[in-house]
């Protein structure tokens, strides 16, 4: 009987250990997204927005890709929308894009390539709402990805979405 108890406790004290020794995923915010030198889309045009002087050439990209390096590899938790793009059989979400705002990629133009992330989630879930805002955690990289819809500078493996819980 002794070692029964022993043996529980010893399970009880690994269990609470390995839960402690998870890794917490950092909160990401999107303006850590942006290299600290990363100029607005206007400063490429010098004179655009201005009335009556168009400096706008017949075609300049919109943006370039610029990811923050030091962000590949690490374990992070964005909150954002999300915009579908796969489903499996059921129905399931299990391809999206994440934005910074309600509405992105919808509408043209779509964000910078480093205010959109691709990701791809390990389990697929059922998405309620896209009005609502939610958490994704994962590992994220900055690869690029092209699609219809947009181009990013971050691709995530999502592991975990939440919604988002507005703190008063």
């Amino acid at each position: 009987m002794r070692t029964f108890i022993i043996s529980i406790l010893l399970g009880s004290c690994l269990a609470t250990a390995t839960a402690a020794a998870a890794p917490q995923p950092r909160e990401l915010t999107w303006d850590e997204m942006v290299p600290p030198a990363a100029a607005p889309p206007s400063a490429a045009f010098p004179g655009a927005g201005i009335p009556g002087k168009d400096a706008t050439p017949a075609y300049v990209p919109m943006y370039t890709f610029n990811p923050v390096k030091e962000l590949d590899g690490q374990y992070v938790k964005l909150p954002g929308y999300i915009v579908p793009l796969e489903s499996d059989a059921g129905g399931l979400l299990d391809e999206f894009l994440l934005v910074p705002y309600y509405g992105a990629c919808i509408h043209v133009p779509p964000p910078p390539p480093n205010q959109i992330v691709y990701v791809k989630l390990k389990k697929p879930f059922d998405l309620k709402s896209m009005a609502d805002p939610y958490w994704i955690t994962g590992v994220i990289s900055t690869k690029i990805w092209t699609g219809d819809m947009a181009d990013t500078d971050y691709v995530m493996t999502g592991e975990k979405v939440e919604v988002f819980e507005w703190k008063d």
